[in-house]
């Protein structure tokens, strides 16, 4: 990094190595520009960088390679066999709810018609399978569990199925804390070394290859592009192959599900992209079971009526926008509280509260986290007094090291180092607190850091043009590990006039740089936005998108970031 910016934020623009981008431009037929991010974004070599931008289903692992796959296989065909109910238990966000729907589809083709499938209750039971849930379905019958989307840490239910005579066939991605669990059949990529390909992929996406193996069929792929980008799992090898294939057939198979959701959320299911299924897709997916039913979600992706579906993406939709309300509540009380309490040598923010819907609690986090740059954690209180709570931390912080430190004060926890899960007796908030502002003490003895902006390059407004977007489009589909690009420009004019606060606090105006006018949006930042001054220079980071506005497309700066010119 060659600049950095001191301020609220620290602008890192990425330092460009010239000559081995002009190579590598020169070598893969690609714009300068293209090189230079797909060396920004960690690929190594030029035979990556060719299969970075020809993603193809040929470069998936074979998923025989998945440890104790063929036991799995075979177990499932006995079942079919024997003519034995099986279970397929989910999870209740978006990656488990569509690796249920792949297994239950899968099951299907295969032959098994006593198939169901069960999710657990967010907001009573939460995740994982639990041995009252192995007891249930041993008493209606079931001889077959198969997980997706949890189920390595579940001893207890593993134990209860042995208890019960109940075969167990775990399918994970989640890290392994110990010892497995005493399964028939334990698909896990985790158990795989650094080197395995398919080493981070996601739920849906373990499910995905299990279905592929039981069937010798590609299908849903649609489903598995949407677990792997609504789960964040980085879109870097098998997971870009994946995701870059299931965009296409999500497009193509037209799933009544999908449809029914896309125009519940105004999108165009033929021209999806990874973003609106972390934007659009997902949410509301995800608002069945942050409000209380998740099965809603499978039994969208597994219908064929458009009637049926049409009726629950409207009730999804009705969720969401509960979960909007619910959410912008409860961030709005934090916020009121933080700023009445909160001490600047405070390194980490713990709130709790009885009325809190549990929930949204992550999110409402994320957004605190984002805005005091401090590990924060959020506590509902329930009536039989459990506080039950979401954590998530800042770059430098590791939350699961700090809830461990914490955990003579838990009755459960789990996560990794950006987020993480707790229970805990409404008691025990304030030594939780204590404790959790002891670990950050201990990560971070310097103080907080300040939080970045990672820019991929400095450019000019008179680059930014058709033949740029068309250049980018060549790094899709983006999120995590392949984010979107971010650009900056320096000292571009405010046109007069041209700024106007929007509904939701938002800020839309206009910019100039030389012959060069552009229109530019920032979301959430029209509080910060300075329309008291009549002539405003400003730089500005941004990610350039195309904008559609009464059948007129233009290029329009998103941004991420902007301040005064020259406050460096």
């Amino acid at each position: 990094m060659v600049r950095a910016f001191n301020g609220k934020t620290n602008w890192q623009i990425a330092e460009e190595d010239r000559a081995k981008t002009t190579a590598w431009s020169r070598a893969l037929d690609v714009p300068h520009i293209v090189a230079h991010l797909l060396l920004q974004r960690g690929v190594e070599s030029l035979p990556d960088a060719r299969r970075f931008l020809a993603p193809s289903l040929s470069h998936l692992s074979d998923p025989r390679q998945l440890e104790d796959m063929g036991r799995a296989v075979e177990r499932i065909r006995l079942a079919r066999e024997r003519g034995e109910q099986v279970l397929v238990f989910g999870d209740y966000d978006v990656d488990g709810i569509a690796g249920t729907a792949i297994m239950m589809n899968a099951l299907s083709r295969f032959g098994l018609t006593g198939s169901s499938y069960a999710l657990p209750n967010r907001l009573v039971e939460g995740y994982g399978l639990h041995a009252s849930h192995v007891q249930q379905a041993a008493q209606t019958g079931v001889g077959l569990i198969i997980t997706v989307d949890n189920g390595i840490s579940s001893h207890e239910a593993a134990a209860a199925a042995r208890e019960y005579g109940v075969d167990l066939i775990v399918t994970d991605h989640h890290a392994i804390e110990g010892s497995l669990p005493e399964a028939h059949a334990v698909l896990n990529p985790k158990r795989h070394d650094d080197t395995y390909a398919g080493l981070n992929v996601s739920g849906a996406a373990v499910a995905f290859k299990l279905a592929c193996a039981l069937t010798g069929e590609v299908e849903d792929l649609d489903l598995a592009a949407l677990g792997t980008v609504a789960d964040i799992v980085p879109l870097q090898g098998e997971n870009r192959d994946l995701v870059a294939a299931g965009l296409k057939y999500m497009a193509s198979r037209r799933r009544v599900g999908l449809v029914a959701l896309a125009q519940a959320a105004g999108i165009r299911l033929d021209e999806v992209t990874s973003e609106n299924i972390a934007f659009q897709l997902g949410p509301r997916i995800n608002a069945g079971g942050r409000m209380g039913d998740a099965a809603k979600g499978v039994r969208l992706l597994l219908t064929e009526s458009p009637a049926e579906a049409n009726e629950i993406a409207r009730e999804l939709n009705s969720a969401n926008e509960e979960r909007r309300v619910v959410e912008q509540g409860i961030l709005d009380e934090a916020r009121e509280r933080i700023d009445a309490t909160l001490d600047a040598a405070q390194r980490t923010i713990v709130l709790a509260r009885e009325d809190w819907h549990p929930g949204v609690l992550g999110v409402v986090a994320s957004r605190l986290q984002s805005g005091y740059n401090r590990p924060v954690g959020l506590i509902a209180i329930d009536a039989q007094g459990e506080g039950r709570g979401s954590v998530r931390g800042i770059p430098g912080f590791d939350v699961m090291a700090a809830l461990t430190s914490a955990k003579e004060h838990l009755r459960r926890f789990g996560g990794h180092r950006a987020a993480g899960g707790l229970a805990l007796a409404a008691e025990d908030v304030d030594a939780f607190a204590a404790a959790f502002e002891s670990a950050a003490v201990q990560q971070l003895p310097e103080g907080l850091p300040a939080p970045s902006l990672s820019i991929d390059a400095l450019i000019s407004l008179s680059e930014i043009d058709g033949r740029l977007m068309k250049s980018l489009d060549l790094l899709e589909p983006f999120g995590s590990g392949n984010p979107g690009p971010v650009f900056c420009t320096l000292g571009v004019a405010v046109m007069p006039r041209s700024a106007r606060e929007l509904r939701g606090g938002h800020v839309r105006f206009s910019v100039r740089q030389g012959g060069q006018a552009m229109n530019a949006i920032g979301f959430k930042m029209a509080e910060s936005f300075p329309f008291y001054r009549e002539e405003a220079f400003l730089d500005v980071a941004f990610s350039p998108r195309f904008n559609t506005w009464r059948d007129e497309t233009t290029i329009q700066l998103v941004l991420k970031d902007f301040r005064m010119a020259g406050d460096e």
